[in-house]
């Protein structure tokens, strides 16, 4: 048990869904960018389960494209196995033009 000095606790700013760089991402990532995100698993998945709807919005979210609309980007999924003692993880491939 601690005793309170009757400061009260300065909290870290709330999460937020605003790019970390407003305006230059979008002038930076204008053009179609190509996506190719290749999930490396131990067990492989239905090629309809490998979803990368979340990566593709932290994309978004820093900067890295301007917009998910079908005009600005193209999506390609891909998977493979692990080899013995590789852990599981994603690679993303970014092609801008």
């Amino acid at each position: 048990y601690a005793e309170s000095d009757g400061q009260i606790a300065k909290l870290e700013r709330p999460a937020c869904d605003e790019p970390l760089a407003t305006g230059k991402g979008e002038k930076e990532a204008s053009g179609r960018v190509h996506f190719k995100f290749v999930s490396v698993r131990k067990r492989l998945i239905d090629p309809d389960n490998v979803s990368v709807k979340w990566l593709l919005d932290c994309c978004r979210r820093i900067g890295l494209v301007a917009g998910d609309e079908h005009d600005k980007v193209t999506i390609e999924t891909a998977q493979r196995k692990a080899e013995k003692g590789e852990e599981e993880h994603t690679i993303i491939e970014i092609t801008k033009p």
